[in-house]
């Protein structure tokens, strides 16, 4: 029984180290094709799949994001659901990725009556 426990745990362990090799992998090859995708992209890995998610400027590095994922050894599918392109409209300005919109209230005054 401890045999088979130890060798259960270790198939879990060496999943856990490929994951992370795989995501390290990727957040290299995104740093190194472009460093805004390196910084902008977050990679997690779980059991060969890779979740890209976070904010990029155009469709094109979403595509980029996604063909270079796919190109690291050991990369089973690759889930980019989560990775959006800002959205800018003519005339307004844009807003932080992660702002969140806050509204201020005052306490009534006196002077208010």
């Amino acid at each position: 029984m401890k045999l088979h426990s130890f060798q259960h745990y270790s198939h879990g362990l060496e999943t856990v180290v490929h994951d992370m090799w795989i995501t390290a992998r990727v957040k290299s090859a995104l740093a190194l094709a472009e460093t805004t995708l390196g910084l902008n992209v977050h990679v997690k890995t779980h059991a060969g799949t890779v979740a890209l998610s976070g904010r990029v400027n155009t469709h094109r590095q979403c595509e980029q994001a996604v063909a270079l994922a796919r190109s690291v050894p050991g990369v089973v599918n690759i889930d980019a659901s989560e990775l959006l392109t800002h959205v800018f409209t003519p005339g307004h300005s844009p807003e932080a990725p992660n702002a969140e919109e806050t509204t201020e209230r005052r306490p009534p005054s006196s002077d208010d009556k």
